[in-house]
Formats: C-alpha cells, structure tokens, sequence
C-alpha cells in the first residue's frame, strides 16, 4: 500500500464513518474480550436453538462464531455493507465448520427481508457507522418479529443514553 492510500485509510479509521477493511483487524483483537467476549454477548440475546438472528455489521465475524453455535436449528444473518468483510466473516464460520449462517451485503437503512422475519437482531459498536442511525433503527424494528430482541452494544458506552432515547423513539422498549 502506497503513503497515500494509507493515510487515507487510517483518516477514515479514525473518523466517524465504516471502519475501512484494511483495520479490520483490529476488530479481531484478543484483549476486545475483556470489554465484551462473544460468549457474553451471545448469553444475553436470549436465544433458543431454532432463532433467526440479524447481525448487522459483523465485519470479520468476532460475535458471530458464538451467536451461530447458539442456534443449531436456527440461522444467523450477517449483514454488512462491505463485501470483503463478509468474505473474511464466510471464511472464518466455514472454517470453523458452522453452515447455519448466511451473508448479505446490504447498508442498515434498507434491508432486504421480510417484515417481522427475525427473532433478535444484534449491532456492536454499529451506529456510529451508519450515515442514518435513525433510519437503521428503524428498519431494524420493522424486520424483527414483534416482541422480537435488539441488542445495541455501543463502545464507549458514553453515547448509552442518546442511544437509547433513539431506539425508543423508533418503537423499541428498553429491558
């Protein structure tokens, strides 16, 4: 990679905006399970072994592994505006010999799946990459199954509460 085009990736790393491919390692990096593990997260969506679950900005699938081993019967979304991260993502679950899985490449503000065609959906440290969280939210309500599960796990957590008000403004309902 040229001094330029690595200045221009490590300017949009580290601007609000999509996490560019070429720092999606750092996504992959051991110590992030002190501030969340995969296990972790997957304990807290409630699921059951037949549960259609959306991950909406998987990159290389650090969450997915454990959400999709948590669903036997079921089958895990991921969805991600950046082909290559789903290629790394397929790679890394096929890897580990885990089919239940499938992979569209799609922004958070228009989905391409039926109404109410999910049980939970699950973003960690998403929003801030959407151009229009609001929006993203609210496709989000209209794919999950009512009563369905979202989790929104934002890092820091300092933005918790603006987060918040947004997803009850959508028609979400804080646990």
């Amino acid at each position: 990679m040229r001094w330029a085009e690595l200045k221009d990736v490590l300017k949009r790393g580290f601007s609000r905006g999509t996490c560019p491919y070429q720092l999606a390692f750092f996504l992959d990096f051991s110590l992030r399970r002190f501030v969340l593990s995969p296990e972790r997260l997957a304990d807290r969506l409630e699921l059951n072994e037949k549960s259609r679950v959306l991950e909406l900005g998987p990159g290389l699938g650090y969450f997915s592994r454990a959400v999709a081993r948590r669903v036997p019967n079921g089958y895990l979304l991921l969805v991600d505006l950046q082909p290559a991260m789903l290629r790394k993502a397929r790679g890394k679950l096929a890897e580990a010999g885990i089919r239940n899985t499938g992979f569209v490449q799609a922004d958070g503000t228009t989905l391409p799946l039926p109404s109410g065609a999910r049980d939970c959906a699950f973003l960690v440290a998403v929003p801030g990459e959407v151009p229009d969280p609001t929006c993203c939210l609210q496709e989000l309500y209209r794919v999950l199954r009512p009563k369905g599960l979202l989790s929104l796990t934002e890092q820091p957590a300092l933005r918790s509460r603006a987060s918040l008000r947004m997803t009850e403004s959508t028609g979400f309902s804080a646990a």
